[in-house]
């Protein structure tokens, strides 16, 4: 099993979150532009909420999900 996130080109860190979801053959990854990731997911519901719970847990106002 590979632990290393998903590959994304051209992202950086950065203070303000924001959260996608990715599919990978049959799994889904919850991925954040603060470099969170959320482990591979079957169910892209799940995956969601993982997003959706991180971005409750760290922003402001209301979560901001692609």
């Amino acid at each position: 099993m590979n632990s290393e996130p998903p590959a994304r080109v051209g992202t950086a860190p950065s203070a303000a979150h924001r959260a996608v979801v990715e599919e990978r053959g049959s799994f889904c990854f919850a991925t954040c532009s603060c470099g969170w990731f959320a482990p591979g997911r079957r169910s892209r519901d799940r995956a969601r909420r993982d997003a959706g719970e991180h971005l409750a847990e760290h922003a402001a106002g209301p979560p901001e999900l692609d």
